[in-house]
């Protein structure tokens, strides 16, 4: 188990230096995409009466037509800018926001129709496996409190305490879901490297993606719930902090109803979860740097190098004693 969790973390954890080393630029990108939904709820805030219109519901449908191709965008930039990282080149905004509309074109269509896969397996696995235990938590719930009813104080406290440890098995299943949900975005990362990394035409990208997607698939799937987690976890936490502890003070001196505390509020939400957007990408870019090694067999070259070259075995001497 330690063989396995560990090279994981040392991955995650890898990301996470690599994303404070090159905060500034990284956070920058993310940030390009915080900006118009930004300005969309300042004005919603600013004309309420907006949302209700024609032009407003629109706008609303047209955000969430264009949400997945900006957000492909992005992360393919935050990849290419990790990718520079990694081979020691300087990470210029230019050269990662550099994507082709027609890239941009395929590697939207493409993430779409694997997001569009992934969820209806992930609702399969739902339907078939989490909701047969809420029912079952559920039925347990009702039966327990039915058989320790009139059972006084201590028939109370047994339900209590039953009832508590099958709330927290029902948290706990959400969470699960809320993980595995989370780790659908992780596998679409991932499977976009070969678009947005080196220069493959679509179809020899298409190609690679469905092959790196299938190589060491329960590895890989691992990995996906490991980051899901971690990153569910940061955005959380650090969305609840900035996004309640910054605003604080201005809500106590105007009061929650003023339009600039509401959109300070909503602008400081949307910057704990910017902050927390890169590590995702940078993830899927590591994992996907050590599987196209692996699989190319770029490891298994170096290893055998540095074994010929090895002077504790005694094998480079025995080369040099025979030329």
């Amino acid at each position: 188990m330690r063989n396995t969790i560990q090279p994981i973390l040392d991955l995650l954890d890898d990301g996470l230096h690599l994303y404070r080393r090159e905060f500034p630029r990284l956070a920058l990108i993310a940030a390009l995409g915080a900006v118009p939904v930004i300005i969309t709820v300042l004005l919603a805030l600013r004309s309420p009466q907006l949302l209700v219109s024609t032009w407003g519901i629109l706008a609303f449908y047209g955000v969430l037509f264009m949400a997945l191709p900006i957000g492909i965008y992005l992360m393919g930039a935050i990849s290419r800018a990790t990718t520079a990282s990694l081979e020691g080149r300087p990470v210029a905004m230019r050269d990662a926001l550099a994507i082709g509309p027609l890239r941009l074109l395929g590697m939207g269509c493409y993430g779409g129709i694997f997001l569009f896969v992934v969820n209806i397996v992930i609702s399969m696995i739902s339907m078939f496996c989490f909701c047969p235990l809420y029912i079952m938590i559920g039925a347990t719930i009702g039966g327990i409190a039915s058989a320790f009813q009139g059972s006084g104080a201590v028939g109370a406290a047994m339900v209590g305490i039953l009832v508590t440890m099958m709330l927290i098995a029902f948290v706990l299943l959400y969470g699960l879901s809320l993980v595995i949900s989370g780790a659908t975005y992780g596998s679409l990362l991932f499977s976009l490297q070969p678009f947005v990394q080196g220069r493959l035409r679509m179809g020899e990208a298409l190609r690679r993606s469905i092959d790196m997607t299938f190589y060491r698939f329960g590895g890989n799937l691992l990995v996906y719930l490991c980051a899901s987690l971690i990153f569910g976890t940061l955005a959380m936490s650090v969305t609840l902090a900035i996004g309640v502890l910054v605003p604080l003070p201005l809500l106590f001196l105007i009061g929650y109803d003023s339009p600039i505390a509401q959109g300070l509020s909503a602008a400081a939400v949307l910057a704990g979860l910017t902050l927390t957007l890169p590590p995702l990408p940078i993830w899927m870019v590591l994992l996907y740097r050590r599987r196209l090694a692996e699989r190319d067999g770029a490891d298994l070259a170096e290893r055998i190098a540095a074994f010929a070259g090895s002077d504790s075995l005694g094998y480079a001497d025995h080369i040099d004693a025979e030329l």
